[in-house]
């Protein structure tokens, strides 16, 4: 029997058993079986603007090879996983789309494969080259896949879990009592707002940005981003709770405001989706650029993001829990050329420290620059 006999088009041809795309991430999860194996798959773009595909083996249907069967995939068919990984090495039954669901983390990067409501799956936000997913018909470390083991020991039961009860019981009175509670903490610390935004373009998830005139100053505070944990949080973080959510603020003469008002509004609008659409994270301390804020005196092509703890000076709005999650409100200070370059050559923190902490008009954006540099 020759090649194209054991891989003939009729034999192998792969069949979509499930998709879905992430609500918040341009990721589209696969599931595909051939009459050998299946695997899950999950496809998307990268912050480098990459397209990267990782794929983890599901179970095998027919007896597993002893080694890695690289014919196959040399000739472009996902392979078998060899028989010592294997929890059926002589093969599994085979699976009933119908009893297939797809369960997205709540950041939206990285999804579960359920199957009668048992994980039968993970594809973790940091799965990449060398580390697949995981899997629970998988018994030893392959780079196909890893065991997923019992919800003892591997806490992505738990947070799979959290998920589904989260996505399963979201709906418009949810946002309800989000946006309650969010405008009721903003007018409290700050007075009551003027102009209500909405900026989710009828899109996932429901977002919103209010303006709050104050004597000469307006201020911008977005509601509704912190309802998305954001990406890659915990790669950096070993308690990511305090760190993953957030909202936008940004302080701004009405004066200047109102020779930009719809650039600025907008500008921080688009703001809010960045996390998502290129898989990354905003926290303290991070710069980014923007293209609406200038003056008479200066531009500013850049944002730092700073947040309100260990300040003196910082409007008082302490966002409620969310989730169990700490709500961080990210505060815009525009930058020139000059103190972004001052920023990369000597970090963030030492910019912030040397020149802003004890400020009293760090939160406040009166068209020209903060810093003596």
């Amino acid at each position: 029997m020759g090649i194209k006999d054991l891989f003939s088009k009729e034999k192998v041809e792969p069949k979509v058993l499930i998709e879905s795309n992430s609500p918040n991430c341009n990721i589209q999860a696969i599931v595909e079986e051939d009459n050998r194996c299946v695997y899950f798959y999950l496809f998307g773009q990268s912050d480098s603007n990459d397209r990267f595909m990782n794929p983890c083996w599901v179970r095998n249907y027919e007896k597993a090879p002893k080694e890695v069967d690289v014919q196959a995939m040399q000739n472009g068919y996902a392979p078998m996983l060899p028989s010592d990984y294997c929890a059926h090495p002589n093969g599994a039954e085979k699976l009933d789309a119908s009893k297939l669901e797809i369960v997205w983390f709540e950041e939206g990067d990285g999804a579960a494969l359920l199957y009668n409501n048992e994980i039968l799956s993970v594809i973790p936000g940091w799965a990449g080259p060398q580390f697949s997913g995981y899997s629970r018909d998988c018994v030893e470390e392959s780079q196909f896949a890893w065991p997923l083991g019992n919800s003892s020991e591997n806490v992505l039961y738990e947070r799979v879990r959290k998920a589904k009860e989260f996505w399963d019981n979201w709906n418009d009175e949810s946002w309800g009592e989000i946006q309650t509670e969010y405008l009721a903490t903003i007018e409290k610390s700050i007075g009551k707002y003027e102009k209500y935004y909405a900026i989710d373009g009828g899109h996932w998830p429901p977002k919103a940005m209010v303006t709050i005139e104050k004597d000469d100053l307006t201020y911008i505070i977005t509601m509704g981003v912190s309802v998305i944990p954001q990406p890659k949080v915990e790669m950096y973080f070993e308690e990511p709770k305090y760190h993953r959510r957030f909202e936008l603020g940004f302080v701004i003469e009405t004066e200047l405001l109102n020779k930009n008002r719809n650039g600025i509004l907008s500008y921080i609008s688009a703001q809010t989706t960045l996390p998502w659409t290129y898989l990354t994270w905003l926290g303290h301390g991070h710069t980014i650029p923007c293209n609406q804020i200038s003056s008479d005196l200066a531009e500013f092509p850049y944002v730092l993001l700073v947040n309100n703890k260990g300040f003196e000076y910082v409007p008082d709005i302490k966002l409620p829990l969310y989730r169990e999650d700490e709500v961080n409100i990210l505060w815009m200070v525009p930058l020139t050329i000059e103190e972004k370059k001052y920023a990369e050559d000597k970090g963030s923190e030492c910019l912030i420290e040397e020149h802003l902490k004890d400020s009293e008009e760090l939160w406040i954006f009166r068209g020209k620059s903060k810093f003596n540099i």
